[in-house]
């Protein structure tokens, strides 16, 4: 009996909704005067894409959390992206900054882990900065940007840090290594 109530907690947990960030003050407002970061997890017959909201403005958010709320302007979200695929788990955290518009979501897309931070281990320190893929929906008309962002092994790197990407013609990103500390 005791196996059953808990196989009934376990089945219920993963049935739980995940709340939205409420990353303004004040009372609730509708989805239409907000502007929202929405990020997902996502899951096939060999891999696992799992992207959450992890900070917004600098506030950090503990736990899955697949929507943050946010009055329109100018925010800086960090977001950590974790794949598995097979046994293989590799995790980063990846920051953005730009003036988010009313009435619309945002939908950011971290990139592929980098192959020379792989080659190194998931535990190394390693920082990269890029134009990230963010889809953006207004009033029924979706576009996909790229927006700068830097990338890392870990959040405490992107905490102070402002996306340093810089466009320069060629369309490639710039790989730079940590010093271990």
């Amino acid at each position: 009996m005791k196996g059953v109530a808990l196989l009934a907690i376990f089945a219920l947990g993963g049935c739980a909704a995940v709340e939205p960030i409420k990353a303004y003050e004040g009372p609730a407002r509708p989805k239409a005067e907000l502007a929202i970061v929405e990020s997902a997890f996502e899951r096939d017959w060999v891999s696992v894409a799992d992207v959450q909201i992890a900070a917004v403005d600098g506030v950090g958010y503990p736990g899955p959390k697949y929507e943050a709320r946010m009055l329109p302007g100018q925010h800086r979200v960090i977001v950590k992206g974790t794949s598995v695929i097979g046994s293989q788990k590799q995790e980063q955290f990846c920051a953005f900054e730009f003036d988010m518009a009313r009435g619309c979501a945002y939908r950011p897309y971290p990139p592929s882990y980098p192959s020379p931070a792989l080659l190194r281990g998931a535990e190394s320190e390693w920082q990269l900065s890029l134009a990230m893929q963010v889809s953006v929906r207004c009033s029924g008309v979706s576009v996909d940007i790229r927006v700068p962002a830097d990338c890392a092994a870990r959040a405490a790197a992107l905490a102070q840090r402002r996306p340093s990407y810089q466009a320069c013609g060629t369309g490639r990103f710039l790989l730079r290594r940590r010093a271990a500390r």
